[in-house]
């Protein structure tokens, strides 16, 4: 894998994330939709609390 996709992979799979989240909040009001919103949308919030609390690998 190169150097510039194993940097961009996961902002890039966060970014769908948030679209994926975000559209399904608006677009399906009912059942399922609403239990994939709350997933996607957690999704980074869960990445940045495991960056922060998580100890600095050196």
């Amino acid at each position: 894998m190169s150097a510039l996709r194993r940097q961009w992979l996961w902002p890039v799979v966060l970014a769908v994330a948030t679209v994926f989240g975000l559209l399904s909040a608006l677009l399906g009001e009912h059942g399922i939709w609403r239990m994939l919103c709350w997933i996607a949308l957690a999704c980074p919030l869960g990445t940045i609390a495991w960056c922060v609390v998580a100890p600095r690998r050196r």
